[in-house]
């Protein structure tokens, strides 16, 4: 099945980035930013985990980072020693701010989906949080991973994140679409990738994008949404959920909720 769409990603991005430079501007809208901070710290954990887990030679490694909002990732990439690292956004506005905040490091404006100013096996790893869940277009999605394979050199590493869901699919189709996990290996298969591993990156503290559970769903937009965007109480609340999270991560194989994925680009490519 084919999405079309007449949204336009870039003008949607680069007002929301405009208005709201910080994490919540690039996290779940939804919920108080004092909630998205204890997230965010989330993300750091599991992130420089798996990196660490993946044989990725970070200190010799040249990294593109997809999607890179307010630099997040781009900063963690640099934390963790890698060689030269790069960013794209599809936001006019995210891109000047992060020139700015990050001097020496490449930022271009693009969209995954088309093609970017890059030679094709530049990069040892590349990075894509959150970011192709907002490619509707299922042409287009397909395209993105293409392009993400070209531009990897051979055994070069790809890490992003999506909820993959395992039995519907999931999403306003407008702005946010979370493809089935088999839509989405079948897909990775195609554009030459090998699936490494896929693990949580939350269990409990993002919307359960991947059950059947009526009760599950109610109590997390009836009940819990409602505290967690007020600023005091998402503030507490993610403080005491982080350390329950970050313990579900390392002993849970899925979730129901936002997940890792590492895949490879064949050394014989």
């Amino acid at each position: 099945m084919t999405t079309t769409s007449q949204f336009n990603a870039r003008r949607y991005w680069n007002k929301r980035l405009k208005r709201d430079w910080s994490l919540h501007g690039v996290g779940m809208v939804q919920l108080a930013h004092s909630y998205n901070r204890w997230m965010y710290r989330v993300r750091r954990q599991v992130f420089q985990r798996t990196v660490r887990t993946s044989r990725i030679d970070v200190a010799r490694s040249d990294v593109l980072d997809i999607g890179s909002g307010t630099g997040f990732y781009i900063d963690l990439w640099q934390k963790l020693g890698a060689r030269q690292v790069n960013g794209v956004d599809i936001a006019d506005s995210a891109v000047a701010k992060l020139t700015k905040a990050f001097p020496g490091v490449r930022f271009e404006r693009g969209d995954i989906s088309e093609e970017l100013p890059f030679e094709p096996a530049s990069f040892d790893a590349i990075s894509a949080f959150d970011v192709l869940i907002h490619v509707v277009d299922d042409d287009k999605y397909h395209q993105a991973l293409h392009n993400i394979h070209d531009l990897l050199k051979p055994g070069g590493t790809f890490v992003f994140s999506e909820p993959f869901p395992h039995d519907r699919r999931v999403g306003n189709g407008k702005h946010h679409l979370c493809r089935r996990l088999d839509e989405v290996q079948d897909a990775l298969v195609e554009a030459g990738f090998e699936i490494v591993s896929r693990r949580p990156m939350f269990s409990i503290m993002a919307s359960p994008v991947d059950t059947a559970k009526k009760w599950r769903r109610d109590l997390w937009y009836k009940r819990l949404v409602p505290i967690l965007n007020k600023p005091f109480w998402g503030g507490a609340a993610g403080g005491l959920m982080f350390p329950f999270e970050l313990l579900l991560t390392r002993v849970k194989r899925e979730s129901v909720s936002m997940e890792l994925m590492v895949c490879r680009k064949p050394a014989d490519s």
